[in-house]
């Protein structure tokens, strides 16, 4: 499909949604996914997970990246083991790692995703009380760092410092959620999740940005620029936002840069409120919202007409076939539900 500063995403992705698209892991909260082609025809889906039992807000001290295969990138997949457990206390990112995104540059493969560490009484089967004291511990441990190996099968090779920490060139409290983009004029971009500077767990408000280097694994040098300021697209609106923009996936095609963008933090962007919205870019650094701007709300149809609404629906990923956008994962949690799943929705052609 040729694409065009005309894009309509949420026109590829199915009125009704078929069951199949669900992938589930009983017992636990599934999140995070993202798929990618290994060898020999097999796909590989790397997501994160953490005990049902501990709670959903327990993917801030007790998730694990997990690893499923299929033959065909719809799946279905089945899971087949840890590829980056909680390494412990010492560790920057000993106690939980999440938000994968994994890339093929070369004969490697790079997994970069946030880690955290917490309180030496962290415990795998002690759950932490959600937003206590605590849990803002884990929460304002979280950096980026990325794991490589030669294979996707394995071992993958962390390292003792995180990629990209907090610091006056990348920003406050916690550095989250990495897309990597590879730029189509050579090197590498990681957006990622930060916040302004200010007090309260909030700071001076979630923000994204990016930042490049010529390798995989740095240096890098961040963008000046946020990509999306609500104040700036918002003007009537002076008070400070928590959340500009949350979860991302940022990609290149046809000559410019577009972006998949939560926006969970009222009042919003668009007249549907809690949704999944696209932007777009020339040079992948100033953003604005594109033509047609909402990919998804909360809310799913299934193939027997029954409809779900959503208290979540993020972590957008697209596979990529051909380089066009074949399938779109996302997660999910049900209003009212405890275990999130995974949507994994083959688009149209």
């Amino acid at each position: 499909m040729h694409m065009s500063n005309d894009l309509d995403f949420g026109a590829l992705i199915p009125r009704k949604l078929a069951r199949t698209s669900i992938f589930r892991q009983p017992g636990w909260c599934v999140w995070d996914p993202c798929i990618v082609q290994g060898e020999e025809g097999t796909f590989h889906l790397f997501y994160s997970r953490w005990p049902t039992q501990l709670g959903f807000e327990s993917w801030c001290t007790h998730a694990e990246i997990a690893w499923a295969t299929a033959t065909s990138a719809s799946g279905p997949y089945e899971f087949r083991g840890i590829a980056l457990p909680a390494r412990g206390m010492n560790y920057w990112d000993g106690h939980s790692v999440y938000n994968t995104c994994v890339i093929r540059t070369g004969s490697k493969f790079y997994i970069y995703y946030t880690g955290n560490h917490g309180t030496d009484r962290w415990d795998p089967v002690r759950g932490i009380s959600p937003f206590s004291e605590e849990w803002w511990c884990y929460r304002n441990h979280q950096r980026i760092g990325v794991a490589v190996a030669d294979s996707l099968y394995g071992p993958w090779q962390r390292f003792d410092k995180p990629l990209l920490d907090v610091s006056p060139d990348f920003g406050n409290t916690i550095i989250g959620v990495p897309n990597m983009v590879i730029k189509p004029d050579g090197g590498y971009r990681i957006y990622y999740k930060t916040l302004a500077d200010g007090s309260g767990n909030f700071g001076g408000g979630v923000f994204h940005y990016s930042v490049d280097a010529p390798d995989p694994l740095g240096p890098f040098t961040r963008n000046p620029e946020p990509m999306v300021d609500k104040n700036r697209l918002l003007p009537g609106i002076s008070e400070p936002f928590s959340f500009h923009i949350d979860d991302h996936f940022e990609w290149f095609q046809n000559e410019r840069y577009w972006a998949i963008v939560k926006d969970h933090d009222a009042p919003f962007l668009t007249a549907y409120g809690r949704a999944l919205l696209l932007f777009e870019s020339l040079d992948g650094r100033k953003w604005q919202p594109a033509r047609h701007v909402l990919v998804q709300d909360f809310a799913v149809i299934w193939e027997d007409n029954t409809r779900e609404q959503f208290e979540r629906l993020e972590m957008p990923k697209l596979f990529f076939d051909y380089g066009r956008p074949a399938i779109l994962s996302l997660a999910a949690l049900a209003e009212g539900g405890s275990e999130s799943f995974l949507l994994i929705i083959p688009l149209r052609t």
